[in-house]
């Protein structure tokens, strides 16, 4: 068993571990971003979390009489 670890640490180097797993990860968010367009194109609602400084779907009327109190 050590002479297959040896043996891969001789070929591989950290380097390419971190690259593998960041591969690996690219692939995984494409394949649920893929499997979130499939559930909206099927007319399914996905709800995600958005900022709350972008929600423009309360149309509230802005406040322009604010009293603003003075410093001590």
């Amino acid at each position: 068993m050590e002479g297959i670890l040896f043996d891969i640490e001789m070929f591989t180097t950290p380097v390419t571990v971190l690259l593998g797993l960041v591969l690996l990860a690219i692939g995984a968010c494409g394949i649920l971003l893929g499997y979130l367009a499939d559930e909206e194109k099927s007319g399914k609602e996905i709800f995600r979390a958005e900022s709350p400084f972008t929600d423009v779907s309360e149309s509230e009327t802005p406040v322009e009489s604010v009293r603003y109190r003075r410093a001590a």
